[in-house]
């Protein structure tokens, strides 16, 4: 039988072996989960892993109010969350945040609260970021910029090297979650979060090579199989049918240095700032409503210069004591724009800013080039679909085309995705692989027997989702997508020649 073992770091000194912090003997009922938001690899999308835990809460410990509470002060969000399962050996199987935890009493029955956490993407997904342009940056490097700005660790993250080097890239006050994403597609690659608690990257040839290509097991509906599931699904392949690839590429060019925006209000509604080190924070954005039309952003910013970019006078009309000299300004610079702190620092005189603007080398968008993959005889048998979400950063219209290309040749025709349930707690066979087999693992589903779906093939893990109630009874649902579309591509340094028939993108 497994023990499992949940963790809450309530003092956040980074262990788990504070008082109270093995909240284990609390534990009623476990679910967690992690991976994609559907099965597909094209339409599915990461998404944060979510653990809950129903504690018994007869003492109040878990109420957040309650001051007799051993734990009170600490029942707070972003305490670290872990669970272990033993089960002839110790695995982590889930790391995250604290979320919420929720008493639940009924006065005359049961106490007992509900412990939510989530991932490390959930964690970070209320961040914003803005990054500085960047040009010629590999994916990986993207993302770990993205993390670096978001305050994650170096040390919890796994980055595959990325395989498209994109021209140029930036974002712009986004979220971590949506920042993220636009690479992963450009990319085609898929973001993840692992069991131990870090946030991994994979390139899109990361499944093409071992152990992607070996089945880790056959679970069959075969009668006298040594490893079996309780139900298995076939998810309707429809709607991750698409006949039609486009894809846009940006041409970026770089003009001369120029003022790219100068502050509007002057005169009597010159900005005032006060003496003595008072400040006020302006923002220059660029594009704006004076800019060419064919404006996007800026390449480089030019840290203001004293009266050339800003000039401050005692009186807001230009007049009384010239003040420029006890200005200073502090620039951060952005993709579409230039955060400046102004402050006086003159020791009694309040100032006027009486001009200031912002300059800059500007960044052009050509008209966009689209290309298109379409396969007709798909379009005969389906109708037309077209994939609905192209990426942002493909470099040139020789990856665009490799890139539509490649899709198309996998889901123009129907493949199959399965949801299957497996019992873990039936033996230790079934346990071992509920607890061992990871988001990306290949296994192999036999479903031509008492199932009847005439299926017989390897599969990828795209999401993982388990269950455990009082027994303790554990079942663990794999959501899988189709392996075998991805077996015969050939992988440049990687692949046997000859073994098998399409280039890889």
């Amino acid at each position: 039988m497994a023990t499992y073992t949940l963790y809450v770091d309530w003092n956040k000194d980074g262990t788990f072996t504070g008082t109270n912090e093995d909240v284990s003997a609390d534990v009623l009922e476990l679910e967690w989960e992690r991976g994609r938001d559907r099965a597909s690899q094209l339409t599915g999308r990461f998404i944060s892993g979510k653990l809950e835990a129903l504690l018994k809460d007869t003492t109040g410990k878990y109420a957040s109010f309650n001051s007799a509470s051993p734990l009170y002060g600490s029942l707070l969000p972003g305490r670290k969350v872990k669970l272990d399962v033993t089960s002839g050996t110790t695995r982590t199987v889930w790391t995250g945040f604290l979320e919420r935890i929720e008493p639940q009493p009924e006065i005359k029955d049961f106490q007992v609260a509900r412990l939510t956490a989530f991932g490390p993407l959930g964690y970070l997904s209320q961040k914003q970021v803005s990054v500085p342009m960047s040009t010629s940056i590999r994916t990986d490097n993207a993302v770990g910029t993205v993390l670096d700005q978001a305050g994650w660790p170096a040390a919890d993250r796994s980055l595959d090297a990325g395989k498209t080097t994109m021209t140029r890239w930036w974002t712009e006050r986004r979220d971590v979650v949506n920042a993220l994403r636009e690479i992963e597609l450009t990319e085609a690659g898929f973001l993840l979060e692992t069991k131990d608690g870090k946030i991994a990257f994979e390139n899109r040839h990361h499944r093409l090579v071992e152990p992607h290509l070996t089945s880790q097991g056959t679970f069959s509906d075969a009668s006298g199989a040594s490893l079996t599931y309780r139900e298995a699904q076939q998810i309707d392949p429809l709607p991750f049918v698409f006949n039609i690839f486009e894809a846009q590429v940006r041409i970026f060019s770089v003009g001369s240095l120029a003022v790219l925006w100068t502050h509007p209000e002057t005169g009597a509604n010159s900005p005032l700032v006060r003496h003595a080190g008072g400040s006020i924070t302006l923002w220059a954005n660029y594009p704006n409503p004076d800019s060419p039309t064919d404006a996007f952003s800026v390449d480089a910013w030019t840290t203001p210069v004293v009266t050339t970019d800003y000039l401050a006078n005692s009186a807001s009309d230009g007049g009384g004591t010239n003040l420029t000299s006890s200005i200073s300004v502090a620039a951060t610079k952005f993709a579409n724009a230039m955060k400046l702190v102004i402050t006086n620092n003159h020791a009694t005189l309040d100032a006027y800013l009486t001009f200031l603007q912002a300059r800059g080398t500007p960044v052009t968008q050509s008209d966009p080039v689209r290309v298109e993959a379409e396969d007709t005889p798909s379009g005969t048998a389906y109708g037309e679909r077209t994939y609905p979400q192209p990426p942002e950063w493909l470099p040139n219209t020789d990856e665009a085309q490799d890139w539509a290309d490649w899709h198309l040749s996998i889901y123009k025709d129907a493949i199959p995705f399965m949801e299957v349930a497996i019992p873990a707690s039936r033996d230790t066979a079934h346990m071992a692989h509920a607890l061992d087999r990871d988001i990306g693992d290949r296994v192999r589903i036999v479903a031509n027997n008492r199932a009847k779906l005439g299926i017989n093939r390897d599969f990828y893990i795209e999401a993982e989702r388990h269950r455990v109630t009082p027994g303790p009874l554990h079942e663990v649902w794999w959501m899988l997508s189709d392996a075998e579309e991805f077996s015969d591509f050939w992988v440049l340094d990687t692949s046997a020649l000859g073994t098998t028939t399409r280039l890889a993108y």
